[in-house]
Formats: structure tokens, sequence, C-alpha cells
């Protein structure tokens, strides 16, 4: 069973640091536009295993000398938070898209290999956000970078983030 509390998204910022020195050896910079006050219910170890798979990847595949932004907010009134790590690498191919959360699904096998990396860091991230009730879903321009956006049970405006 998880232990889902308020987990105030902006912690994302937690991540960032621990990935930074990733970026700057790719020359990238890492943003977090997490606004403060927005929390989620969720199993906060478990989220930061989801931020951390995707932002790595965004590292790991996006374009030497890029950014990664990594933004949250309330786009509807359905009661649940979006959060979304977006890259501005070359993207990913259409005829890929539908495939990427697959275990042990690979874009692009040769450069996986020399990358590192099983092949299971994208069906984790929908494994853990599923199990929390939300949806993922990837959308990417070739050219153009890749956005990874998932979503998460909005905790109660009156509860403190703990």
């Amino acid at each position: 069973h998880r232990d889902l509390h308020s987990f105030p998204t902006r912690r994302s910022s937690d991540l960032c640091e621990d990935l930074e020195a990733r970026a700057r050896e790719r020359s990238m910079t890492l943003e977090n536009a997490v606004t403060d006050g927005l929390a989620a219910r969720a199993d906060a170890e478990r989220v930061q295993q989801v931020l951390f798979n995707l932002v790595d990847n965004a590292i790991k595949y996006g374009r030497s000398q890029g950014h990664v932004r990594i933004t949250a907010g309330r786009p509807d009134e359905s009661g649940m938070v979006e959060v979304a790590v977006a890259d501005d690498g070359p993207g990913i191919p259409p005829e890929a898209l539908h495939r990427i959360f697959e275990r042990f699904y690979r874009v692009d096998r040769g450069r996986s290999r020399e990358q590192g990396g099983t092949g299971l860091g994208l069906s984790i991230v929908k494994h853990i956000v599923h199990s929390h009730g939300g949806e993922v879903r990837a959308e990417s321009r070739p050219g153009e970078g890749a956005t990874f956006r998932f979503t998460l049970s909005a905790a109660p405006p009156d509860r403190e983030p703990r």
C-alpha cells in the first residue's frame, strides 16, 4: 500500500540539484519552473523517481548545450496536477511515440547502448503514475524536442504540504 501524502511539487528542485552535474557535462541548463504552493497527493519517493527518470532522459537524449524545463500546474478543474518535463533535443520520431512506454523499447538501439540504460525507465514512469491514478503521455516533433506530461491527484488546498 502506498504512503500518500501532500507532496509539494516544487520539491522537484531537489532533483534538479542531483542532476545538475550531468547537465553541466553536456553544457545543458535545467530550469525548475514549478510554482510554490502546488501540491499533489502522492508517494513522494515514487514521484521523485518519475521526475528523476524523465529529467535524466531529457539530459541523456537532449541536445548538448540544450535546455530542460520542469513545469507544473492545474490545467483544468479535474482535481489533477499536471507535471511536464520538456527538452529542446532532437525529438522522438512519430512512429516511436506510441511505443516509448513499453518495457525494453528504445527509439535508437545503437545510441541507447552508448548512453547506458535498460529500456525500462519510461515503463517504470508509466507504472508509478498509473498506480497513483494518473496518466502519462509524450509529445514530440522531430527537431523540436520532447515533452513528457504526467498527472497526479491534487492535494486538498487546505492541507499543509509535508
